[in-house]
């Protein structure tokens, strides 16, 4: 008949399987949250690239309305009006486009300030029937100006927003290392102080159990006088004692018989 029944090797042997496992699973729970984390920050950076392309076309959409407002004032031609017209739709399209970030909100307000003021002194301009006249005061005192503020914004905002993808990728790069690196070292260790752990316990338990199960069997089966050594001085080696007593005890009782 076989021994179906889990010897004490396999039975730890198993534990720390199981404990390993568990540091595999824990080192995986970290991996995933660096990957959520570098998702995260790549959809962010993601998002300022693309406010980026939505800010050059805002740029080069006031430039447009800056050349067309020229053009009307050099040809006395009011058909690039619509022309002026485009470049402003173009640029409240693209600014309706921006996502949205916390850190943005202050340079997007002066943006939309700037490009307000700019819109109405030009359609002041025109209101009063000068569109197509150049005046070099007002070109100098107000134009210019408001032509100036709502450029400068827009650009900052560029700026602005390469500067900060600069910081999430080098954020990025930094967090990447210390989530990795410790959770690797931890991980060797642990395995290592698993290994180390084990071998002692097979060394100084596991193997003595077995040696004295197996020659006390070969006693009993076969005969064979149970003669082991153990090394270590603790239960072990206390129960191979007792084992040589009570065997010692039967041989008496056997020969009084």
């Amino acid at each position: 008949m076989v021994n179906r029944t889990m010897g004490i090797r396999r039975k730890i042997m198993l534990g720390f399987i199981l404990l390993a496992f568990l540091l595999f699973f824990s080192g995986m729970m970290s991996f995933f949250e660096l990957k959520r984390l570098s998702n995260t920050t790549q959809n962010v950076i993601g998002d300022r690239l693309r406010n980026m392309e939505l800010a050059n076309v805002m740029l080069e959409s006031i430039q447009d309305q800056n050349t067309a407002l020229f053009q009307m004032m050099v040809t006395d031609d009011a058909t690039y009006n619509s022309i002026l017209t485009a470049g402003r739709n173009r640029f409240d399209q693209a600014f309706r486009d921006l996502t949205v970030i916390v850190g943005d909100i202050p340079v997007l307000d002066s943006v939309y300030a700037t490009n307000l003021r700019y819109v109405n002194t030009v359609d002041t301009q025109m209101s009063q029937g000068k569109a197509t006249e150049y005046d070099p005061v007002w070109f100098t005192d107000d134009y210019r100006p408001a032509y100036d503020g709502v450029s400068n914004a827009i650009k900052t905002f560029i700026t602005s927003s390469q500067n900060m993808i600069n910081v999430n990728a080098g954020r990025l790069e930094s967090n990447a290392y210390r989530s990795i690196m410790p959770g690797i070292i931890t991980l060797c260790i642990a395995i290592l102080i698993i290994m180390m752990f084990f071998y002692f316990v097979d060394f100084y338990y596991i193997r003595p159990v077995i040696k004295i199960t197996s020659a006390l069997n070969n006693f009993l089966t076969y005969k064979v006088p149970f003669k082991i050594t153990v090394a270590g001085r603790d239960e072990v080696l206390r129960l191979k004692e007792y084992i040589e007593k009570l065997i010692e005890q039967c041989k008496k009782s056997a020969k009084t018989e």
